[in-house]
């Protein structure tokens, strides 16, 4: 199987199975949810329930005494969402693979996914979390230094390019662990050591899938970008347009690129027991 069988085989498994989709949409409008509550929890709480009615908001009427309650919601939510993305993840994944095996991929599999290997998938995105956050400090460092000799903003540039360059060495080096775990059934270090190794034998291939990748995002990107600029003239009902755009699109883009990555891993680690095109 080469490269753009990878992409071929994903358009038509997902066009065979669109449920695929279902897992991120929901997924996502449980965090547009949960952001509107917080955003209205945190204008009631800093500007009172008048806000509201008359759009109004003034900074000297703000009551500073909700902002600790408010940060310890604030964290509350971000947990919330991260098990989402999480369950997502695990869904996804899970029904790439029946997909990718000839099966129907019914939304019960996506729920069996989730419960099994849910606390692995958040263990590993932990891991991989703190080493962005550790991979952080020639940011700080740069800055720090800046501001004591008075150089910004040079060594915070530098800095933050070093940064950016170890963060996608750690995403690379990270990009196949959830596969690893799900389909390949290995441990949270195990499925670490298991994407390092699939990367090493695949390098090649590994980044022109990335680079690929990328190159569609960033167009997808750019065209809703310039969509949400132009919705931006249309008061609220252009906002509500893009945001149902913006659902629609991570809808489709999210279960795909995971369903190439895990043709990927899936058939580099010998894990295809079935020709997906060929079963309807």
């Amino acid at each position: 199987m080469d490269i753009g069988d990878y992409y071929s085989n994903s358009i038509e498994g997902f066009r065979k199975n669109p449920k695929l989709a279902v897992p991120v949409l929901v997924g996502y409008i449980g965090m547009y949810v949960i952001a509107l509550i917080l955003g209205l929890i945190v204008i009631v709480a800093l500007f009172g329930m008048g806000s509201l009615s008359t759009g109004q908001f003034n900074i000297n009427s703000m009551n500073y005494t909700s902002i600790g309650t408010l940060f310890v919601f604030y964290l509350a939510i971000l947990v919330i969402i991260f098990v989402i993305s999480c369950c997502i993840a695990a869904a996804t994944i899970g029904m790439s693979k029946k997909i990718i095996n000839g099966e129907k991929p019914e939304l019960d599999a996506g729920l069996k996914s989730i419960k099994k290997y849910i606390i692995k998938i958040a263990l590993v995105s932990i891991i991989f979390g703190l080493i962005l956050v550790v991979f952080t400090l020639p940011v700080v460092a740069g800055i720090a230094v800046d501001y004591m000799y008075g150089l910004f903003p040079a060594l915070t540039i530098i800095g933050g390019l070093v940064a950016v360059c170890l963060w996608i060495v750690t995403y690379i080096l990270f990009m196949f662990t959830y596969q690893s775990i799900i389909v390949g059934k290995k441990s949270v270090i195990g499925s670490i050591k298991d994407s390092v190794k699939v990367l090493k034998k695949n390098l090649l291939e590994v980044i022109v899938v990335l680079v690929i990748n990328a190159v569609i995002l960033l167009g997808i990107g750019a065209l809703m970008f310039f969509i949400n600029m132009f919705l931006g003239l249309i008061p609220i009902v252009g906002a509500f347009i893009g945001l149902i755009l913006s659902l629609i699109v991570n809808s489709l883009t999210y279960p795909y690129f995971t369903l190439v990555l895990t043709y990927l891993y899936m058939d580099k680690k010998d894990k295809i027991t079935a020709d997906s095109r060929y079963i309807d």
